[in-house]
């Protein structure tokens, strides 16, 4: 019994067609990976030397968007109050950005973390004690607020507490 085997010659070329194809793609994608992790890279640092340019310090992370139009910012720094306008901040830095690295940004999210309920009023006394102007007046502002035991207290209460309230201030005005 003796076994024989033809190659055709058309078989071999579409094989070796198909592994060139498949190597290609393999190779675009990864050249794809490596370009959005370069420009991930290259708008997250813009945007930190964009705000420490001001002397702010700020942690940024991007990620692409879905629809490809762009990129999202997570940026996260102090509260300050030059933050409270942030359209306007948003849109000096999407034209940054795009000058800076061609890339546009689609979205901006900010975050401003703070500490703990106790730890906020001892950092913000020895804050406040601090004459230089390190610190931005926002967080000042907020803590001479916490700092005043006269100041309004706003939160839910029950019906009966609002009518002993009307009840107790109209008994007050009346003689």
């Amino acid at each position: 019994m003796t076994v024989t085997l033809s190659f055709d010659l058309t078989l071999l070329y579409l094989f070796a067609a198909n592994v060139v194809a498949i190597l290609g793609y393999v190779l675009v994608l990864k050249h794809r990976a490596r370009r959005l992790a370069h420009s991930i890279k290259s708008v997250s640092a813009v945007i930190v030397d964009y705000f420490r340019a001001d002397g702010i310090e700020a942690r940024v992370e991007c990620v692409p968007s879905r629809d490809a139009r762009g990129f999202i910012a997570f940026i996260e720094s102090e509260p300050m109050k030059r933050f409270r306008y942030s359209h306007i901040i948003e849109a000096s830095l999407r034209v940054h950005v795009q000058r800076t690295c061609k890339e546009e940004l689609d979205r901006i999210f900010w975050r401003f973390p703070i500490q703990g309920k106790d730890r906020t009023v001892e950092a913000g006394i020895r804050e406040m004690d601090v004459p230089d102007d390190r610190h931005d007046e926002y967080i000042r502002e907020g803590l001479e607020a916490l700092r005043k035991k006269g100041a309004y207290d706003i939160r839910e209460g029950s019906w009966e507490e609002f009518e002993n309230t009307v009840i107790k201030s109209d008994a007050g005005q009346k003689p």
